[in-house]
């Protein structure tokens, strides 16, 4: 019995196990500019959308990337220039701008084939430095300063959109995952 117990932990632990870690480190080869990528995570699930992110960068630049399956399966565009406001415990937001145009397709919003039949879209946010730090850990805090940070989360988000905006309440989890995502990135 207690070797059933073990071995089927040893199947299910890696399942739910999230691990956020850099999927793309290298130079391009005709720029010969840095170009980083995390491995993408959900960020949402349940409600109006599901979704997943990953922090982008590209030499000096970051970007927020969201692949979005919307629960409404009509077609939807995020403009360039429309915002995704992510709303914060302490009642500050963090506003940041879709650098491009795009607009929904089969599978567009999937990651894995649970959602490949579904209208869905992959949009990207740029984030300037002020956006980063407020949404990122920093390591060098004092004890002081890491109590009151520590504190403040993500609580809400919002994405402007062609037809209707998103909206969707996150958990503690959502921000550590984003935290993380940055770290790496950011060392």
């Amino acid at each position: 019995m207690k070797k059933a117990i073990v071995l089927s932990l040893l199947f299910i632990l890696p399942l739910t196990y999230y691990a956020q870690k850099i999927e793309e480190n290298k130079i391009d080869p005709v720029t010969h500019l840095l170009e980083q990528r995390t491995t993408w995570e959900r960020f949402t699930q349940g409600g109006e959308f599901n979704s997943y992110f990953r922090v982008c960068q590209y030499d000096s630049a970051f970007f927020l990337q969201l692949r979005i399956i919307n629960a409404d399966k009509k077609p939807f565009d995020i403009k360039a220039g429309q915002p995704l406001v992510l709303t914060m415990s302490d009642g500050g937001t963090v506003t940041l701008t879709c650098f491009k145009t795009t607009t929904s397709c089969q599978g567009c919003g999937a990651v894995t084939i649970a959602g490949s039949q579904v209208p869905g879209v992959e949009a990207e946010y740029a984030l300037n430095k002020e956006q980063l730090e407020k949404l990122r850990f920093n390591v060098l805090l004092t004890k002081e300063q890491y109590e009151k940070h520590k504190k403040k989360t993500i609580e809400h988000i919002k994405i402007d959109t062609s037809t209707n905006p998103i909206e969707h309440d996150l958990s503690e989890f959502s921000y550590l995952q984003i935290r993380k995502a940055i770290r790496l990135i950011k060392k």
